[in-house]
C-alpha cells in the first residue's frame, strides 16, 4: 500500500525541510567512492569512541556478544529495555558499506527500543573499504542467522529486521540467502529506510544531475568498486532481482530527492507482487538519509516507522 504523505505531514513541515535543503545545497557532497575518506572517518570514529566513555541509560542495558564468522569474530551490540521487551529488532547501520559501527547508532537504536518496546541488536559487520563486499554480506547473513537462532533468548518469538541505506541492502540480502535453507516464520517484519537494492545502480542514480548529502557519480563508482568481482544481476547481490515470495510484511521509506529512490520504488513493487504485503512512504523534500536530519519531516517519519513496527508486532 502506498502511504499518502498528506496523512502524516503538514505543509509547514515541507516548507521547513526546503529551507534546510537550500542550506545543504551549498555544502559539499560526500563522495562514497573515495576509500581514503572512509578510512579516515572510521579511524576518527574509533578513536573518539575509545576516548569517550559509553553513555549509561537508566532504562536500557547494554551488552555485547562475540560471533564467529569463518576465522574471524564480529561483535553484536544489544540494547535491552530493563522493563522487558515484546520483540527483538535487528538493525543494520548505513554508511555505503564502508562507514560506521554499531555503537555509533546507539542513539537511533535507543529511540527504537523506547518507542517500540523492543530489544535492539546491531552487528559490527565487515566494512568493505577493501572492496570485499561478499565478506560484508557473509557477516550480515551470520548476524541474521544468530538473531533467528537466539530470538527465544529474549523471551519472544518475534523478530523485526531493519536497515538504513546500505544496511537495508545487507538486511535484505541476509533474508534472501537464509530463506533458501530455512523458514523465516520468526520474522514479523522488514523495514527499509533509503535502501539500495540494485547494485548495478538504478536509473535514478545513473541519471541524477544534482543531489544533496551524497555525490551521485561517486556513489556509482562506489557500487562499481564493490561489485567488480560480483554479478550485479545475481539476486544474492542485488535483492531487487530476488524471489521475495517467502518474505514478511515490509515497510519501505525513501526521500523523493534521494538519487536512489528508484531502488525503493522497484523493491516495494516487487515485494508487494510476490509477498503480498508491503507499505511504501516516499517523503517529499527528503534527500538521502533525511530521516537523520533535524526536521519535523524526519521526526514524523521516525514516529511513523515506530508506529508501523508496533502495529506489526501487535
Amino acid at each position: 500500500m502506498k502511504i499518502d504523505p498528506a496523512d502524516i505531514f503538514e505543509t509547514c513541515d515541507f516548507a521547513r525541510a526546503r529551507s534546510l535543503n537550500r542550506a545543504l545545497s551549498w555544502m559539499p557532497r560526500y563522495h562514497t567512492g573515495r576509500r581514503l575518506n572512509a578510512r579516515l572517518i572510521d579511524s576518527v570514529i574509533g578513536f573518539g569512541q575509545h576516548l569517550l566513555p559509553e553513555r549509561q541509560r537508566e532504562d536500557i542495558s547494554t551488552e555485547t556478544v562475540s560471533l564467529p564468522v569463518g576465522n574471524r569474530q564480529t561483535m553484536i551490540r544489544i540494547l535491552r529495555p530493563r522493563q522487558g521487551s515484546k520483540a527483538l529488532l535487528l538493525h543494520f547501520h548505513g554508511g555505503a558499506w564502508v562507514l560506521g559501527n554499531a555503537r555509533l547508532d546507539d542513539g537511533w537504536n535507543t529511540m527504537i527500543a523506547r518507542s517500540c518496546g523492543v530489544t535492539v541488536a546491531s552487528g559490527d559487520f565487515h566494512l568493505a573499504v577493501d572492496d570485499d563486499l561478499e565478506q560484508t554480506i557473509d557477516d550480515a547473513v551470520a548476524i541474521t542467522r544468530w538473531a533467528l537462532d537466539h530470538v527465544a533468548d529474549f523471551q519472544t518469538d518475534r523478530l523485526i529486521i531493519e536497515g538504513e541505506s546500505s544496511g537495508a541492502h545487507l538486511a535484505a540480502c541476509a533474508l534472501i540467502r537464509l530463506a533458501r535453507h530455512r523458514s523465516l516464520e520468526e520474522v514479523a517484519g522488514f523495514v527499509s529506510l533509503c535502501g539500495a537494492f540494485d547494485l548495478a545502480g538504478s536509473k535514478s542514480l545513473r541519471t541524477a544531475t544534482g543531489s544533496l548529502i551524497i555525490e551521485p557519480r561517486s556513489a556509482q563508482r562506489n557500487l562499481d568498486r564493490l561489485t567488480s568481482s560480483l554479478a550485479v544481476t545475481d539476486a544474492q547481490v542485488s535483492p531487487v532481482f530476488a524471489d521475495l515470495s517467502a518474505m514478511p510484511p515490509a515497510l519501505f521509506i525513501a526521500g523523493a530527492l534521494d538519487p536512489i529512490v528508484e531502488d525503493t520504488l522497484r523493491m516495494h513493487d516487487r515485494w508487494q507482487r510476490q509477498a503480498g504485503s508491503s507499505d511504501l512512504l516516499v517523503v517529499p523534500e527528503g534527500p538521502h538519509g533525511f530521516e537523520r536530519l533535524p526536521t519535523r519531516l524526519a521526526l514524523k517519519t521516525r514516529q511513523f516507522m515506530a508506529d508501523w513496527i508496533s502495529r506489526t508486532l501487535s
